[in-house]
C-alpha cells in the first residue's frame, strides 16, 4: 500500500520576538495572510499536482476577518472556502496552566465560531515552542470536540519523558491523541497507519513559503519518502484517520507540565491584573450569561487571551545583545542606551493588554468596576495612625481556637496550633514557618548547571540557545548563589472586636539592595477574621532597584506535614499531585489557579494566592532541572517576582508590588 504524508504548511506565530506585537500583527494581516491566499490560489489555479495550504491558528484569521475592509474579507472567505487556509483548534501558542478553564474554553470557541460560518468541524490542535502544558487542557479540548494535539517543542528544550503518540486521559476518563517531538514539527511516520504527518515551516514570524519554496519542501519530503503520496493537507484530515489505531497507543495520566512557566513571574504586575480580571471575567459570566454573545465582551476576552500567549516581548539577541552591563552600577548606565530602552518598551507593550482588554468593554458597566478593580491592585505604604506598636511579639497570641507566634526576624508564623476539647493541631513550628519571606539571587555557575541539565546535548554547542537560555557575561559581575533574608525593623498590631491584624515592617540586607535588587522596604500583614480558621496574609513591598543580574523573591508556606499527607496544585480545573508528573516534566515548579492544598483524614490547610500562581513544591527550585520527586515536608515555596528567562522576557524589574494569600483550615469535628 503506497504510504500518503500529510504535508502541513506552517509558520510559527510569536506575537513579538521578532519586532514589537503591533509590527508584527500588522505583518501578518498586511502582507503574509494575502501573500498566503495569493501562493495558494495560483498554485490551484496553475492546475500544479502539487497544492499549498496554509494553516495558523484560530486567532489570526478570527482577527483578520474582524479587521479587513470588504475586499480582503472576501478574499479571505474565498480562500477558506477553496481549502487555502486552514485553521486549527487553538487560538495560538500559550502557557495554557497560567489561564483558567473559562479563558481556555473561550479561545477554543474562536475555531468554533470560525467552523459555524464556514461549515468545518475542527478536529485538531497545535502547540509549539513551549514544551509542555496541563493535563487540565484534556477534558476542555475533547469536550470542543478535539481528537488530536501536536505538540512541537522549542528544539533545544528537554522533551517530557512522554511517548511520541499517546493518548492522555485526565481523572475522569476524557483523552485525546497527542503527538510529541522535539522541533516545531517534522516527518512523523506511525507504524500500522498508512498515513503519515510531516510540516513544512517558515521559521519565526517568517510568513508563508513563495511557490519555488514550497516546491522545494515537496522535494525534500519526497526524498525523505520516495514513492508516497505526498500532499498539501491539514491538522484535521491527518487526525481523521487516527481512529484505526488509537485503542493500541500508550495511555498517559500523568501531568506533563510546562518547564518554562517560570517565565510569567517576571512580570508581576501584568499577571496580577490578569488573575483579578479572570476571575473578574467568571463572575460576570455566571451573573450574566448573556454576556458571551456580546462583542464588546467578546473583544475584551480575545485581548485578555494575549496575556498568555507565549511570547512577552522582542528578543534579546536582536535587539538587546549585550554581555557586559550586569552590575549595579554599569546597568544602571547602560539601561539608558537606545538598545536597553527599546526592549524594554517591547514588555511595556505587552503590559497593557490587561488595559487594553478593559477598554475593549466601552461603555458597558463593566468596564468601570474592571478599573476599579484594577486600581485596587495597586501597593499603598500603610497609614499607621490606627495601629499600635505591637511590643509583646515575644509572647504566644491568640485568637478563638488559634495560638500563634512570630519570628522576631522573618515576621513569618514560627508557631501555629489549632485547639479544641479534644486535640491540638499543631500547624507551624520553628523549623516550618508560614508566611516566610526571602530574596535569591543566582550565580553563572547556576546557569551553567541548569544549562547542562535542562538543554539537550545537540544544542549545546548553538550560539542562540546559550542566549536564549543563560545570561552570557554574567560571570563578569560575580554574583552570589545565596538567599536574603530582609529582617523585621517594626511591629504594629491592631484589634476590634471581630478582627484581628498584625503588621510587620521588614527591611533588605545592605548588599541584597545595593548590589542586586532586593527592594528595601517589606509590609507584610496578617489578618485573622472573627470564625478563627482563616488567616488573610497581604505582602508589600517597595522602593525596588532594576537589577539585571539573576534574582527572585519567594514566600514560603512550609505546613507542619509528614509524608501520609496528600497535597494537591488546582491547575485549570483540576487538581494535580505534584508527585505525579512525568519525567523530564516540570515536577519543581508549576502555576496554580485557584489554590494550593494539604489533605489528611478530616484535616485540611489551604492556600489561595490571588497575584502570583508560581509555586514550587518541596523547596525553591529555579535554575535547577531534575527528575527528583519534591518533598512535601518542606512546604509550598510561591515565586513572586524572577528574571532569569532570556529570550523575549522581562529581564528587570523595579517597581512597587502587592500580593494577597489566603491561609484556611479546615477539621471535622
Amino acid at each position: 500500500m503506497t504510504p500518503s504524508i500529510h504535508l502541513i504548511f506552517k509558520t510559527h506565530l510569536d506575537v513579538g520576538f521578532t519586532d514589537f506585537a503591533c509590527v508584527v500583527l500588522d505583518h501578518y494581516f498586511q502582507e503574509y495572510i494575502p501573500s498566503a491566499l495569493r501562493v495558494a490560489r495560483e498554485m490551484r489555479e496553475s492546475q500544479l499536482q502539487d497544492r499549498f495550504i496554509w494553516t495558523t491558528g484560530s486567532f489570526l484569521i478570527y482577527e483578520f476577518l474582524e479587521q479587513a475592509n470588504a475586499v480582503e474579507r472576501q478574499q479571505m472567505e474565498e480562500g477558506i472556502l477553496a481549502g487555502d487556509i486552514a485553521w486549527h483548534a487553538l487560538p495560538f501558542t500559550t502557557h495554557s496552566e497560567l489561564m483558567d478553564p473559562a479563558l481556555f474554553e473561550f479561545g477554543l470557541s474562536l475555531s468554533q465560531e470560525l467552523d459555524a460560518r464556514f461549515g468545518r468541524q475542527t478536529i485538531a490542535a497545535k502547540m509549539t515552542d513551549v514544551p509542555g502544558h496541563t493535563r487540565g487542557i484534556v477534558p476542555l479540548l475533547a469536550q470542543a470536540g478535539v481528537k488530536f494535539l501536536h505538540i512541537g517543542v522549542n528544539p533545544a528544550s528537554t522533551v517530557p519523558g512522554v511517548p511520541p503518540l499517546f493518548r492522555w486521559q485526565d481523572p475522569s476518563g476524557a483523552e485525546i491523541v497527542v503527538m510529541y517531538e522535539s522541533g516545531y514539527g517534522t516527518a512523523f511516520t506511525i507504524a500500522g497507519l498508512e498515513d503519515s504527518l510531516a510540516f513544512g515551516h517558515t521559521g519565526d514570524n517568517l510568513g508563508p513559503q513563495s511557490p519555488v519554496q514550497v516546491l522545494d519542501v515537496y522535494h525534500e519530503v519526497r526524498k525523505q519518502f520516495p514513492g508516497a503520496q505526498v500532499f498539501a493537507s491539514t491538522l484535521d484530515a491527518f487526525a481523521a484517520k487516527l481512529p484505526p489505531i488509537v485503542s493500541a497507543l500508550p495511555v498517559v495520566t500523568q501531568e506533563i507540565g510546562d518547564t518554562w512557566i517560570h517565565g510569567v513571574g517576571s512580570d508581576p504586575i501584568k499577571v496580577s491584573q490578569f488573575k483579578e480580571l479572570s476571575r473578574l471575567r467568571v463572575q460576570w459570566l455566571k451573573d450574566s450569561p448573556w454576556l458571551v454573545k456580546d462583542p464588546r465582551f467578546k473583544k475584551f476576552s480575545r485581548r485578555l487571551l494575549m496575556v498568555p500567549e507565549h511570547t512577552w516581548g522582542t528578543d534579546e539577541k536582536t535587539y538587546l545583545d549585550d554581555h557586559k552591563n550586569y552590575s549595579a552600577t554599569d546597568f544602571r548606565t547602560a539601561r539608558q542606551l537606545p538598545n536597553f530602552q527599546k526592549f524594554q518598551r517591547s514588555w511595556v507593550e505587552k503590559r497593557r493588554y490587561p488595559q487594553e482588554a478593559v477598554n475593549a468593554l466601552a461603555d458597558l458597566s463593566l468596564a468601570e468596576e474592571a478599573r476599579c478593580r484594577l486600581a485596587a491592585l495597586r501597593p499603598q505604604v500603610p497609614q499607621l495612625a490606627d495601629w499600635q506598636p505591637f511590643t509583646d511579639s515575644d509572647a504566644v497570641q491568640h485568637w478563638g481556637d488559634l495560638s500563634f507566634h512570630f519570628n522576631r526576624v522573618s515576621g513569618a508564623l514560627d508557631d501555629l496550633k489549632m485547639r479544641n476539647e479534644n486535640e491540638e493541631w499543631q500547624i507551624a513550628d520553628a523549623d516550618r514557618p508560614l508566611g516566610w519571606l526571602r530574596y535569591q539571587t543566582f550565580s553563572a555557575a547556576d546557569y551553567a548547571r541548569f544549562f547542562s541539565q535542562y538543554i539537550l546535548p545537540s544544542a549545546q554547542d548553538n550560539g542562540w540557545a546559550v542566549e536564549d537560555f543563560t545570561k552570557p557575561g554574567l560571570e563578569a559581575a560575580q554574583p552570589l548563589s545565596r538567599f536574603w533574608q530582609p529582617e523585621v525593623v517594626e511591629r504594629f498590631l491592631y484589634e476590634t472586636g471581630g478582627e484581628k491584624r498584625y503588621l510587620f515592617h521588614l527591611t533588605a540586607e545592605s548588599p541584597s539592595e545595593r548590589d542586586c535588587g532586593c527592594p528595601h522596604d517589606f509590609w507584610l500583614r496578617y489578618a485573622f477574621p472573627a470564625e478563627g480558621k482563616r488567616i488573610e496574609i497581604e505582602l508589600q513591598w517597595f522602593h525596588k532597584q532594576a537589577c539585571r543580574m539573576p534574582e527572585a523573591v519567594w514566600f514560603s508556606f512550609c505546613p507542619v506535614a509528614t509524608e501520609e499527607w496528600e497535597w494537591q496544585v488546582e491547575k485549570m480545573g483540576q487538581e494535580v499531585s505534584p508527585l505525579e508528573v512525568v519525567p523530564f516534566g516540570n515536577r519543581h515548579l508549576h502555576a496554580s489557579g485557584k489554590y494550593v492544598a494539604w489533605r489528611r483524614a478530616s484535616r485540611e490547610i489551604r492556600i489561595s494566592s490571588l497575584d502570583a500562581p508560581l509555586v514550587c513544591p518541596g523547596e525553591p527550585s529555579l535554575l535547577n532541572f531534575t527528575n527528583d520527586q519534591p518533598q512535601i515536608v518542606a512546604g509550598m515555596h510561591f515565586n513572586l517576582l524572577n528574571n532569569l528567562w532570556g529570550t523575549n522576557f522581562p529581564m528587570w524589574f523595579e517597581e512597587d508590588c502587592r500580593f494577597r494569600f489566603t491561609f484556611s483550615l479546615s477539621k471535622a469535628s
